[in-house]
């Protein structure tokens, strides 16, 4: 019985640690997946950014808010991460804002690779447009 009990006390604690950490917008990750859209009379810029362990964070530059919202899934931020790294932004250069525009950007480290696109006169790849309104779905 006192087995049992070590037992399961013991493997209690180890799951406490296998708890993901849980961040501040203000210490970030060196990995993340950031996406947004800016633009428009005011040249508000709206972004999000997605963390490995599912926290996602919106910040408004009009209002300098920043607000943690609903965390995503496990599986559903596994399943981001390996699309978005399938978008291969580091080998990218697609730099074509309008007066309204969209972004896709990977920060891994101190190392940032960006698209932006909105101008009628360029058009960004549909994967970069698909990948994008699908991070947008995610947005509760």
């Amino acid at each position: 019985m006192k087995r049992k009990l070590l037992f399961y006390g013991l493997l209690f604690l180890t799951l406490l640690n296998c708890k993901s950490q849980h961040y501040t917008f203000d210490e970030l990750p060196s990995k993340q997946l950031v996406f947004g859209y800016g633009g428009g009379m005011a040249g508000t810029v709206d972004r999000y950014i997605l963390l490995e362990n599912g926290q996602l964070f919106h910040t408004n530059s009009l209002t300098q808010q920043t607000e943690e919202l609903e965390p995503l899934s496990k599986k559903e931020v596994t399943a981001c991460f390996l699309k978005f790294e399938e978008l291969a932004l580091s080998e990218a250069d697609f730099n074509h804002p309008g007066s309204r525009y969209y972004f896709l950007e990977e920060v891994n480290q101190n190392i940032k690779h960006k698209v932006v696109w909105g101008s009628s006169d360029h058009k960004p790849s549909k994967a970069y447009v698909e990948f994008y309104n699908e991070m947008k779905n995610h947005i509760k």
